[in-house]
């Protein structure tokens, strides 16, 4: 985890400190979440033409790029824009961010792209798992109770 000032990991621990009811997940969010930075802007461009995405449809477009682009990752959690805002985007495999949904007309010298990222990676094989059993959850808070239902590792009434 990089030890830096970052506006994200702040707004995750507000979300803590406000949210009774979950603030197992945040903590475990938090603990399993990675911050990244390195934007591979070209290759966001090259997946989002492949995968004709479309804007503010970041879940959707992520979700249908993992199954056909196989060296990437399903990463889902916040990006900083003016704002911390719920995101998706991808990983390759040099840990670069892909982008498609923010790179729909950018160019380099007026991009739409976070200045960092920030969150956790789904596998490819519980991503669908977890979408049909509820559309409108995030997946990482989903991913987070299929674990600890699996691991009882938190009590029922934490979750």
């Amino acid at each position: 985890m990089n030890i830096y000032k970052s506006e994200l990991l702040d707004h995750v621990d507000q979300l803590a400190k406000f949210m009774d009811k979950t603030k197992n997940y945040h903590k475990w969010f938090k603990e399993n979440a990675i911050i990244y930075n390195k934007i591979n802007k070209i290759e966001s461009v090259k997946v989002q033409k492949r995968n004709r995405t479309k804007i503010k449809r970041c879940f959707d477009n992520c979700y249908k790029a993992v199954y056909k682009e196989e060296n990437l990752k399903y990463i889902e959690g916040y990006t900083m824009s003016l704002i911390p805002i719920e995101h998706a985007f991808l990983v390759n495999n040099n840990n670069e961010v892909i982008d498609p949904t923010l790179s729909i007309n950018t160019d380099i010298s007026n991009d739409r792209y976070g200045s960092e990222y920030y969150g956790i990676e789904i596998p490819r094989n519980m991503i669908a798992r977890l979408r049909i059993k509820d559309q409108y959850s995030p997946l990482p808070f989903l991913y987070f109770k299929y674990l600890t239902s699996k691991r009882n590792i938190y009590t029922k009434e934490n979750q």
